[in-house]
């Protein structure tokens, strides 16, 4: 029995699918670029308000304080002795926040900014042990939210022995993963620290610190700080 030619079947091709598919998802990746945004602009306004209230606490306690010095009892200068204390932490809180305001201004930049690499901060503290220091490196990105910086950090210490003039590479000197480059990778910031041994003869007068990104379109540069003006005590 010869079977019947059911001919050709013909498959409508629905390009408004493929479009409706792409749209949906620049549409979820423009709502999670404007979330990231809110949520950073959401933290540096509690960040403000915090500072406010305890600045006018502050302003309350130094009130208070400046009566109860006119007075002598011991109940009162007890009660300032309680107060001074309580007027010194909340100062300590507030230079907290605001090295911490400072830190996401950094990362919150303009849209039309040309896209950077940012050396937030360079710390340098000496330690307990001789000729030994802790250092603290804080990049962040200027520009596109959504883009990804690649690169590296090259930092120098340059100081004199015995008259003559020595760099050392901290690559050279840390004594965490010593010889390999300070290697980026981020998309809002990136923290390096550790510690480093510098020699006993060598009296460091400047770091420079260079940034070599390798992302397309993102320029190099370096800085030059004083030692003098890095360097703090280990707390």
């Amino acid at each position: 029995m010869r079977q019947m030619h059911r001919g050709f079947q013909v498959r409508q091709h629905r390009p408004w699918k493929l479009w409706l598919g792409l749209f949906l998802v620049l549409l979820l990746f423009w709502m999670f670029f404007e979330l990231g945004n809110a949520y950073q602009s959401y933290q540096l306004i509690q960040l403000n308000l915090e500072r406010e209230t305890m600045l006018s606490r502050i302003n309350e306690l130094e009130a208070r304080n400046h009566n109860l010095v006119q007075s002598t009892s011991k109940i009162e200068h007890d009660a300032y002795q309680v107060s001074n204390k309580t007027l010194v932490e909340l100062q300590q809180v507030i230079l907290a926040q605001k090295e911490e305001l400072i830190f996401y201004q950094g990362i919150v930049s303009p849209e039309n900014a040309a896209l950077g690499v940012n050396l937030q901060s360079f710390e340098v503290k000496a330690r307990s042990s001789p000729n030994l220091y802790g250092y603290k490196l804080v990049l962040t990105k200027q520009g596109k939210i959504n883009k990804k910086l690649r690169g590296s950090a090259k930092i120098i210490i340059r100081g004199e022995v015995n008259g003559a003039v020595k760099e050392f590479k901290l690559s050279n000197v840390r004594l965490v993963n010593p010889g390999k480059a300070t290697k980026f990778s981020f998309r809002y910031f990136q923290v390096f620290e550790g510690d480093f041994n510098l020699p006993e003869d060598l009296v460091p007068y400047e770091v420079e610190i260079g940034i070599n990104p390798t992302t397309k379109k993102v320029k190099s540069y370096s800085e030059t700080v004083s030692w003098a003006e890095l360097i703090t005590e280990d707390l």
